[in-house]
């Protein structure tokens, strides 16, 4: 094995710092300019240091409504963040543990109810709705979909198969443009045929969602997640793909010897050692579906997320001032930040353990 000199690893470290400041120096002056008053944004010579520091923007962003007191409204999340922490850590710890993520979901919620007031004064909370629900549902049904998928390439030994990930793998590598205008027409006919043939306005009492009065594609959430899953599934059914490669067909056998079938080796022995590989690809899917802006602004241009909503901040139509602006690039990013920090230890071990030829 070939050592390294003193010289190569200090070239190499000086080029690692040098990218670590170039990614996070924007986000750092974002950070700056959401805590200060306008008038230092806004100074001929840059305020760098010594600047008074004020929470206005995120108040101005988040917390509209006049009566609203921030520093009960942030101690009271922190409370409620606590409470999940721990009840999370003690399902991890019993052996059972959905019940306890169960309880998790209702502390969430009842932290969201907490605060009615506010989400009817700021359309940013429906914003933060929109993008957690695609974010959701596009990383459950591209999981799904790609695990099974993958599965079924790695194991099946035939050309077809090859072929079918080259043709996918080939519709990845298409810009994103080239998919967003035959996705709008085809929502559109869909919408209009549901229109004509009365469709389209039957009462479905299981999916009789408040504001909702009609059944339609275009300009709802199902059509972003439908889009976004179609972009993203040919790269999640290459990545588990590669991860099913490397574990050894014996180990499935073994299980059906002893009685199981494909469906039960499949989902007892495969999936509890591809847990990694599920967190690194859900953290590509999450990162593919919560910064989507072009199919966003296209598909559903009122039922707008978080980026395409920061983004109209910025605009020429827009009241807000650019603290604001920055509150709110900052309030975004911190969530991807905290997840990718928290499964750091995953993501590694999930794209190392992919790195197969084939």
């Amino acid at each position: 094995m070939k050592k390294t000199t003193p010289l190569s690893r200090f070239g190499l470290h000086a080029t690692l710092a040098v990218l670590v400041v170039w990614s996070v120096l924007p986000f750092l002056w974002t950070f700056q300019t959401s805590i200060k008053f306008t008038r230092d944004v806004a100074a001929k010579k840059p305020v760098l240091w010594g600047y008074e520091t004020t929470a206005n923007a995120y108040r101005a962003f988040w917390l509209d409504a006049d009566d609203v007191n921030m520093w009960s409204v942030l101690l009271y999340i922190l409370v409620v963040a606590v409470i999940c922490a721990a009840l999370g850590q003690i399902g991890r710890r019993v052996r059972h543990g959905w019940p306890w993520f169960a309880a998790v979901a209702l502390v969430i919620f009842a932290a969201l109810w907490r605060f009615p007031k506010i989400w009817e004064a700021n359309d940013e909370y429906d914003f933060l709705i929109n993008s957690i629900v695609v974010t959701v549902l596009t990383m459950i049904i591209s999981l799904s979909i790609g695990l099974l998928a993958g599965y079924g390439l790695a194991r099946y030994t035939g050309i077809s198969g090859a072929v079918i990930l080259i043709i996918a793998l080939g519709f990845r590598a298409l810009p994103r443009t080239a998919f967003v205008l035959p996705y709008f027409f085809g929502a559109k006919e869909i919408d209009d045929w549901l229109t004509r043939t009365g469709v389209g306005s039957w009462n479905f009492p299981l999916i009789d969602f408040p504001g909702i009065d009609t059944l339609q594609i275009l300009d709802t959430r199902l059509a972003i997640v439908l889009a976004l899953v179609a972009v993203n599934q040919p790269f999640t059914i290459w990545m588990f793909r590669s991860f099913f490669m490397e574990v050894p067909k014996e180990i499935e056998e073994a299980a059906m010897m002893d009685g199981a079938t494909r469906l039960q080796a499949f989902r007892k022995v495969i999936i509890p050692m591809m847990w990694p590989a599920i967190i690194a690809t859900g953290l590509f899917t999450m990162l593919l579906a919560y910064n989507e802006y072009l199919f966003v602004r296209v598909l559903a241009p009122t039922e707008w997320t978080l980026p395409v909503a920061i983004v109209s901040l910025t605009g020429g139509e827009s009241s807000r001032t650019i603290t604001e602006a920055a509150a709110a690039s900052v309030s975004i990013t911190l969530p991807i930040v905290v997840v990718i920090i928290l499964f750091q230890k995953h993501l590694v071990k999930g794209l190392g353990a992919g790195a197969v030829k084939g």
